[in-house]
């Protein structure tokens, strides 16, 4: 490899410096770098031990590039996503953020298709038919009258989908690891909080201290100690919040009265699988493990949105909410809204 900029990224001899992690970037934006560059510069990221330096040099270029725009109505929104890496479990975080929503908290939820599991957060919401509106002006709306919003990638970094391009035929995602670790890190639209799942324990240090130099807006970081990239009811979560000072806290199923259960209650499947999984806990009829754990991503997301004064409260409160019949019934609101508006104006994800 000549680039010198890509040896040391590929060899891992030191960290890189951030004008030429940047300059690189520059020449991928301007289509002057070669395909076998942005090849190896996607390898390379995802083969060396997750640094904090590359992180911060990646997210700084692209809030550069496309900074987090605001999104009519979304001013107090939340957002939660996992890194992926962990176990394959059922669409936790996108259960939670419906719940969440149900309960009065404005959820923008980020995601993508499946990376290291068979079914990601947009693969799972085609199967439901739940509408990720392309137009900004319709996603605002779908925020503003059901309290949810689902990005769709064509909103993301342009940046992502000029590296997408130049290297097919390869696939993006089997070259794409870091990008897939930092992802929830990627939201384009401006939100008050973030719950963000960090799939392998030892990223958890590491995106901490990105997050820290980056000066971020309040970020609550979590890992479950049976692998998880999001918050379980099975054993101790490892959380970290940042939000001016760093907070760290760990959350066990004990302060909730959760009754216990086995890792297999959380595991997915098929797409079809996971859809009716994320289906039955919303309307109640799958408990246990499953539904514990999605009550625990919707109090925190509830804690985080100001709704309640602490996540014991938002986790009760969520348990009401299901036992009610309002989760099962948001999701409903959600496919009716995206089947009462024009196809054209609604994003193939949801077709």
């Amino acid at each position: 490899m000549s680039n010198p900029f890509l040896r040391n990224l590929i060899n891992g001899t030191a960290e890189p410096e951030a004008w030429a992690f940047h300059a690189f970037l520059d020449r991928v934006m301007q289509g002057s770098a070669a395909r076998q560059e942005v090849i190896a510069f996607l390898a390379g990221l995802s083969a060396r031990p997750l640094a904090a330096a590359c992180v911060v040099h990646f997210l700084s270029y692209v809030q550069g590039l496309s900074p987090p725009a605001p999104l009519a109505g979304g001013e107090d929104a939340v957002n939660i996503c996992g890194t992926g890496g962990g176990l394959a479990t059922f669409n936790i975080s996108t259960a939670a953020a419906f719940l969440a929503s149900a309960a009065g908290a404005r959820v923008l939820k980020s995601g993508s298709s499946a990376y290291s599991s068979r079914c990601g957060s947009l693969d799972v919401l085609r199967a439901l038919r739940v509408p990720t509106p392309d137009d900004p002006a319709l996603l605002a709306e779908m925020l503003a009258t059901l309290g949810i919003g689902f990005v769709p990638a064509s909103h993301y970094t342009p940046l992502l989908r000029r590296m997408a391009g130049m290297v097919v035929p390869l696939a993006f995602r089997d070259l794409a690891g870091f990008i897939n670790t930092i992802g929830p890190l990627l939201c384009p639209y401006w939100v008050s909080a973030q719950l963000v799942g960090v799939g392998r324990a030892g990223h958890l240090d590491v995106v901490e201290e990105a997050l820290r130099r980056l000066g971020c807006s309040k970020t609550l970081l979590v890992h479950a100690e049976i692998g998880l990239d999001e918050l379980a009811s099975l054993g101790a979560n490892d959380c970290r919040l940042i939000d001016g000072d760093i907070r760290r806290f760990t959350l066990h199923p004990h302060q909730f009265q959760f009754a216990g259960g086995a890792l297999g209650e959380l595991a997915g499947g098929t797409v079809d699988d996971n859809a009716a999984i994320l289906r039955a806990v919303l309307a109640g009829g799958r408990r246990g493990a499953a539904r514990d754990t999605v009550l625990l991503n919707s109090g925190v997301l509830l804690y985080l949105g100001g709704l309640c004064p602490n996540i014991e409260r938002g986790v009760a409160r969520a348990a009401e909410v299901l036992d009610q019949g309002e989760g099962l019934a948001q999701l409903e609101r959600v496919v009716a809204w995206g089947q009462r508006h024009a196809p054209q104006r609604v994003s193939k994800a949801a077709a």
